[in-house]
């Protein structure tokens, strides 16, 4: 299959930086892991906006569950071999497996046949590209058995066990893109990939970077807002792909759609990678345990129930503004 481009335009943000822009930045927006992206940056030229833009395409390509020569699907669809993978899925694969330790199992590798059974084979923003998993069967393995070989770079997953960037993608792309824009020179940078936030360096505005919750009734309004001088902030919610009564995010626990009272649920914590995991997390518990444990690993969050009260950890006005 043709590697497929990502698609650049202006898209209408639903996560909000300050608009009062006080340092000099630039900006870029486009489409990527079927999501909107959008870049500020503070100090970076023509040729670093360029360079993380390809990065982001990269990426993609990479980890995109509905190509069948990413290195992802090319791992899941060979199982029990070793196979040699970039630095950027390596770090994916050593990120999925400390998210599978922080949230006890809720982050798994076992639930991408339930995906696809329940309808989410296709992509949003390409359906004719779909997930093929020819490698699917029942085992007791987990991510913790998938097995990273740093030094031949190669990564064995077992069978029964799918990668699946995901939501995690967007989170570690995010972290990514703004660690290359300061190789590359920038002073400071923010990534926002869909409701996942990366923060590097300086801000716009010397009290950090704002960024606005957005409702989920109503996403052209906001229930709090963060000012972030560092880190990572994901916003994750079952409402964001249903296909009828069924959404994108499957407790391993059950092997169905969550059914929490949770309807959103926002983290911040030390990159976005790990607060989109966090977040997932939130979403499969009921708002008070997902809250004990979040509390637990001294992290910050703000999740929405299902009658729209708002419960916040016990650090999170640490970051309110």
């Amino acid at each position: 299959m043709e590697k497929r481009k990502i698609q650049q335009l202006r898209v209408r943000a639903i996560i909000s930086a300050a608009q009062d822009l006080k340092t000099p930045s630039q900006r870029i927006d486009f489409k990527a892991m079927g999501t909107s992206f959008f870049c500020i940056f503070v100090g970076a030229d023509q040729t670093i906006l360029d360079a993380v833009f390809e990065l982001a395409n990269d990426l993609e390509n990479k980890w995109s569950r509905f190509l069948p020569d990413s290195e992802v699907m090319l791992l899941n669809n060979n199982p029990d071999i070793p196979h040699q993978v970039s630095d950027a899925t390596l770090r994916l694969v050593s990120e999925m497996k400390l998210g599978f330790e922080l949230t006890q199992g809720l982050f798994s590798g076992k639930v991408l046949g339930e995906l696809i059974e329940t309808g989410f084979a296709n992509s949003r923003s390409n359906p004719e590209n779909f997930t093929t998993w020819k490698a699917k069967e029942k085992s007791s393995a987990d991510l913790s058995d998938v097995a990273i070989d740093q030094a031949a770079k190669s990564v064995t997953v077992p069978r029964g066990v799918a990668i699946d960037a995901g939501g995690i993608g967007k989170g570690l792309a995010a972290d990514l893109m703004s660690d290359y824009a300061m190789q590359l020179g920038a002073m400071g940078v923010a990534v926002f990939a869909g409701g996942d936030v990366a923060i590097k360096g300086m801000s716009v505005e010397a009290a950090g970077w704002r960024v606005d919750i957005s409702n989920p009734n109503d996403v052209t309004k906001f229930i709090a807002s963060v000012e972030l001088s560092r880190g990572g902030l994901a916003t994750s919610s079952p409402m964001g792909w249903m296909i009828g009564n069924s959404h994108h995010i499957i407790d391993p626990r059950t092997l169905k759609s969550s059914n929490s009272n949770v309807i959103q649920a926002t983290v911040i914590a030390q990159n976005a990678s790990q607060a989109e995991i966090l977040a997932k997390m939130c979403v499969i518990l009921q708002a008070s345990e997902g809250l004990a444990r979040i509390n637990e690993l001294g992290v910050a969050a703000l999740l929405v129930d299902e009658e729209n009260q708002v419960h916040t950890s016990e650090n999170w006005e640490t970051y309110s503004c």
